[in-house]
C-alpha cells in the first residue's frame, strides 16, 4: 500500500457543491464546509459523488496548498463504513510504519529469528487502528496468530509476527457484519459478541 500524508476532517456539511468539466473528459468536483471557506476538491466522473447538505468525514491530502479529497477515505458522518475505516487506518499505519517498527525494535526484547516481530501496541498502530486495541489483541488470540514471549520496558508481554497481520485484519473487516451504530460482529472473533469499528474521524493511536 502506498504511503501518503492523509488528513481527516471533523464532521463537516458539504455546501456549494460544484462539478466543473475538465479538458481530459473528467470532472472537477469542488465544495466547502458550511462554516468555512476552505475548498476541497477531487476528480471524478460527471455524476455527483457527495450530497449537498449532508454530513461527512473527509479524508484528504494537501498538494501545493490544494486539498485533494480521497473518496476512498470519505464517508457520511452518521454511518460507519468498515471498509473505509480500515482503508484510512492502514494509510495512517503506513505513515507510522518506520517509526513504530523502530520503537518496537528498540523497546521489545525477544528471541525470535524467523522474521520481524512487533510489540503489541506497535503492531496495532500499524495494522489495527480501525478497531480498539483490546479488540485487535482478542482477534489475534482467537485466530492464534503467531507470537513469541517478549519483554517490553522490563515487563513480560508478547510480540506478534508481522507476516500475516495485514491479511488477518483484511479478513476481519471483510467478515464483519453490521449490528447497530458502530457495532459489528464476526465469526472470526467468537470471543466478542460484538465489537466496535471506529468512524474515520475517530481513528487515532489512543486505545
Amino acid at each position: 500500500m502506498k504511503s501518503r500524508e492523509l488528513f481527516t476532517t471533523p464532521v463537516l456539511i458539504v455546501t456549494g457543491y460544484a462539478i466543473v468539466p475538465q479538458p481530459n473528459g473528467k470532472f472537477l468536483h469542488k465544495f466547502t464546509p458550511e462554516t468555512t471557506n476552505t475548498v476541497y476538491q477531487f476528480i471524478a466522473n460527471q455524476e455527483p459523488v457527495l450530497e449537498e447538505g449532508q454530513r461527512y468525514n473527509i479524508g484528504y491530502t494537501v498538494d501545493n496548498g490544494v486539498n485533494w479529497v480521497d473518496i476512498s477515505a470519505t464517508a457520511k458522518a452518521d454511518d460507519v463504513d468498515q471498509h473505509k475505516s480500515h482503508y484510512v487506518s492502514r494509510l495512517l499505519g503506513e505513515e507510522r510504519r518506520a517509526v513504530e517498527t523502530q520503537k518496537s525494535d528498540d523497546r521489545v526484547q525477544h528471541n525470535a529469528t524467523d522474521g520481524q516481530y512487533l510489540g503489541k501496541k506497535y503492531a496495532w498502530r500499524i495494522y489495527g487502528m480501525a478497531v480498539a486495541r483490546d479488540t485487535f489483541d482478542a482477534y489475534l488470540d482467537d485466530i492464534n496468530h503467531p507470537r513469541v514471549p517478549c519483554r517490553t520496558e522490563d515487563s513480560p508481554s508478547i510480540a506478534y509476527k508481522e507476516a500475516g497481520l495485514a491479511a488477518a485484519m483484511d479478513a476481519l473487516i471483510q467478515s464483519a457484519v453490521w449490528v447497530a451504530a458502530n457495532r459489528f460482529r464476526s465469526p472470526l472473533l467468537p470471543s466478542k459478541k460484538w465489537f466496535q469499528i471506529k468512524g474515520i474521524s475517530a481513528i487515532t493511536d489512543k486505545k
